[in-house]
């Protein structure tokens, strides 16, 4: 799907659904039991209640985020909450080495994603340093995916120009939005769609 501009020299990536497995039971079970309530009362208070998507948008710092965690009974401390919040995020080493290896081709790699502070904080606790450039979270943005303002912010803050981007989300909308803009962007599922999608844009040569 090249489009004669070149070879991309960045390659964004999703965090959940691409760089890893995301698993938000996980998450709520450790909280529910740091905090000792059920799961549903933990996705209620802080998932289903909009609280999750304030962070998300930056509304919210991690120190802000810790204390209405004590007020709900949280006894940790700040690696704790981390802790409990990377849970939800599983890796998922075959895209991760397809990163590295973009990364050892000169590739930008980096992130692009809909979280907040404390995943941020705790974001080489998922993904080694070595697969991931640069982390782009939407609390650093102020916009979320597919808002056109979250790419805008995204390639401003990389420094990078739409038509040398590659983006890779497993949402279709995220990739429909990215393209209105001129990026170029594939649905990737697992690791073999990722793959395939790279080297549809003449990445991985030596590969």
């Amino acid at each position: 799907m090249a489009n004669g501009s070149g070879r991309p020299e960045l390659v964004l990536f999703d965090l959940g659904g691409v760089l890893c497995r995301f698993e938000p039971d996980r998450r709520a079970a450790e909280l529910a039991t740091a905090i000792g309530v059920a799961e549903d009362e933990v996705r209620a208070l802080v998932f289903a209640s909009g609280f999750d998507q304030e962070c998300d948008l930056g509304l919210h710092s991690e120190t802000a985020i810790l204390e209405r965690f004590r007020r709900l009974g949280f006894s940790g401390d700040r690696d704790d909450l981390r802790r409990a919040w990377a849970m939800a995020f599983v890796p998922d080493r075959a895209v991760i080495d397809l990163a590295i290896a973009l990364r050892s081709e000169g590739v930008v790699a980096a992130t692009l994603s809909d979280n907040g502070p404390v995943l941020l904080a705790a974001i080489e606790s998922v993904v080694t340093p070595s697969a991931i450039d640069k982390h782009v979270f939407s609390c650093m943005l102020g916009a979320t995916k597919p808002a056109p303002a979250a790419f805008v912010a995204a390639l401003e803050f990389l420094d990078a120009r739409p038509q040398q981007t590659f983006f890779v989300d497993d949402n279709p909308v995220n990739v429909l939005s990215a393209r209105r803009l001129g990026i170029l962007a594939e649905q990737a599922n697992n690791a073999t769609d990722v793959e395939s999608a790279l080297r549809s844009v003449d990445l991985l040569r030596a590969h």
